[in-house]
């Protein structure tokens, strides 16, 4: 076993859609130590859900591997999630049913409703966003609500497990409808539930301290502070050192894909997420689709799991633009349509079509849909002129040469690369002063493992199927209706 590094260690925790990662730095913010564990979401119609209890079985296991690496000198935690996903929990602290996920769209009557009832905000009428799933869980499952103490987000319950505290940090309180440094009385009057959520804190706020018994579950320290955290978002913008107005845009690809840009605080871009920064000043200018990397691994599932099917080599000898194209909303959409039921399209098939060929036109679609958002942020005054890739997207480099012709900028990876977890632990070491300021990170993160320039022909090509690819889009939202019953739901605790 390698010897812990003589300095302060900090440790992120991200609760990712697909799985739970954790993150050991040093205070080079330099990778100690990491390791990942996958989980499920149950998936019917526009339900997705998920079991928070799994979520601690992930954190246990994942902490209980990076502690092992970091002896005694943990200095801090802090905890990123997928947000806005929702649970409610009793007294104790445990869950009274699933989770609803950020990928649950079954609160779009809720959606409208609230937004007649406040007119416009930032963050538009759409069942992504958490107050709409509140007012849902009153209606569908009023049991929960009932005897519920608190209703915290995928982070903030992890953050109670650790420290036995309930929390809300900022960034998680702007992706709740409506929600602007307080919220408006309208929605209590209205039975929107918002009494349930904790008042939100900064997200390098310390709310606690780990306790004696999750340090004996977990392996960390008792008594190491713990922050309050932030949505994943967050965490990949600081790991990419995304630390103010003026640095390039970052995008983290997952299940999702959520590209991010620093902006003077209150800025607001019609059509587009807004999310408060940790830094002073500063928010979160987002976009965000809702099925990326979920539908490679569609694709993978399709041909038994073949790891070889994801080669860039082979890939990126085939010709491009490639022989098919996809549209890939295949769980809905979020930017810039914000249709809940948008579903996706391949076109072009032929008897020919093999795999890779199918592979391709996905990272194609998913670059598409990246450039229709980046072409919002422009048309808004907010010029891309770079993007800076992480999350797990970025390990293919066949999709990251696809980015940068389809979106004709540079691609950029940085060397640090560890996903929202990473800046999880960047978040812990702000709050507990391994770091004075976020501007200390700059130097941190600026290392380049590669960059990627467009090629200007084949740059000129993908300009041409991108108009394709937006026609076909406008089309396919009538074909996304259901043309008989809806499919089934979740039930109620299933």
């Amino acid at each position: 076993m390698p010897e812990p590094p003589p300095g302060p260690v900090t440790i992120g925790v991200d609760v990712g859609t697909t799985g739970l990662k954790a993150v050991a730095l040093d205070e080079r913010a330099r990778v100690v130590a990491e390791h990942a564990v996958r989980y499920p979401t149950r998936l019917a119609g526009t339900a997705a859900e998920q079991d928070a209890e799994v979520w601690w079985a992930a954190a246990r296991t994942a902490l209980s591997r990076v502690t092992g690496a970091c002896g005694t000198g943990v200095t801090g935690v802090a905890v990123t999630g997928q947000a806005p996903t929702l649970v409610a929990v009793d007294r104790r602290g445990d869950p009274l049913g699933p989770a609803l996920t950020w990928i649950d769209r079954r609160a779009m009557a809720e959606a409208r409703e609230i937004g007649d009832l406040l007119g416009p905000v930032r963050n538009g009428p759409d069942p992504f966003f958490g107050t709409a799933k509140l007012l849902w869980w009153t209606r569908h499952r009023p049991a929960e609500i009932d005897r519920a103490a608190a209703v915290l987000h995928a982070n903030g319950f992890l953050v109670g497990r650790l420290t036995g505290a309930r929390t809300l940090d900022a960034s998680g309180a702007c992706l709740m409808q409506g929600w602007d440094d307080g919220w408006p009385a309208a929605l209590e009057r209205h039975g929107v539930p918002v009494g349930l959520l904790p008042e939100a804190v900064p997200s390098l706020a310390l709310v606690g301290e780990v306790t004696g018994e999750a340090a004996a579950r977990t392996g960390l320290p008792a008594g190491t502070p713990v922050a309050a955290g932030g949505i994943d978002a967050l965490g990949s913008a600081l790991e990419a050192g995304l630390l103010g107005p003026g640095d390039p845009l970052a995008e983290m690809t997952g299940f999702s894909t959520v590209s991010m840009l620093a902006v003077p605080r209150g800025t607001h871009v019609p059509g587009l997420l807004h999310t408060r920064h940790c830094v002073d000043g500063a928010d979160l200018v987002l976009t965000a689709q809702v099925s990326t990397g979920a539908v490679v691994d569609w694709v993978r599932d399709l041909t038994g799991g073949a790891a070889e099917l994801l080669e860039s080599a082979p890939l990126l000898a085939r010709p491009r633009p490639g022989r098919l194209l996809v549209v890939p909303s295949f769980a809905g959409e979020r930017t810039p349509t914000w249709d809940a039921r948008a579903r996706g399209a391949v076109i072009g098939l032929d008897l020919a079509t093999d795999a890779r060929d199918l592979l391709l036109a996905v990272f194609e679609g998913t670059a598409f849909a990246l450039r229709a958002d980046l072409d919002l942020l422009e048309r808004a005054g907010l010029p891309v002129t770079s993007v800076t890739c992480t999350g797990g997207g970025a390990r293919s480099e066949a999709w990251l040469r696809i980015k940068a012709d389809v979106l004709d900028r540079p691609i950029r990876v940085p060397v640090t690369g560890h996903g929202a977890a990473a800046g999880a632990a960047m978040m812990a070491g702000l709050a507990t002063g391994v770091w004075s300021a976020p501007g200390e990170l700059r130097g941190l993160t600026a290392a380049t493992a590669r960059t990627h320039r467009p090629d200007p022909a084949r740059a000129a090509l993908y300009a041409a199927r991108f108009d394709l690819f937006q026609r076909l889009r406008e089309t396919l939202p009538p074909l996304g209706r259901p043309l008989l019953a809806p499919p089934p739901e979740l039930g109620d605790h299933q």
